[in-house]
């Protein structure tokens, strides 16, 4: 018999920038400018060295996204459809769900 049952996971992506106005928190220059110079770039990378430590370039986004999704479709998951809902997009993955050997359906 055919098993036709599904199981979904959906995901929201993050893609848009911060316009929050948040300054960027790993960037002693731009920290030092919200403070409007009152804490020099150099004084807040020598007193908050954790927060302001040199990080390793990111991957671009269409390489994140590959990672991502080469992560999901080791898992059997497959993208199906990718939706707006307000603000927000969505990606939606399917996958057939697994049955026990011995389930009713599988009889």
């Amino acid at each position: 018999m055919i098993n036709d049952k599904w199981e979904y996971f959906v995901v929201h992506i993050n893609f848009e920038a911060n316009n929050n106005g948040d300054i960027e928190v790993s960037n002693p220059k731009s920290a030092s400018d919200k403070l409007y110079g009152s804490l020099s770039p150099e004084y807040l990378k020598k007193e908050f060295p954790n927060q302001f430590k040199n990080k390793s370039p990111q991957l671009h986004p269409t390489k994140q996204l590959e990672v991502f999704l080469n992560k999901w479709g080791n898992e059997r998951w497959k993208l199906t459809s990718t939706e707006r809902v307000g603000g927000l997009l969505m990606f939606i993955f399917i996958r057939e769900k697994l049955l026990p050997q011995n389930s009713e359906i599988s009889k």
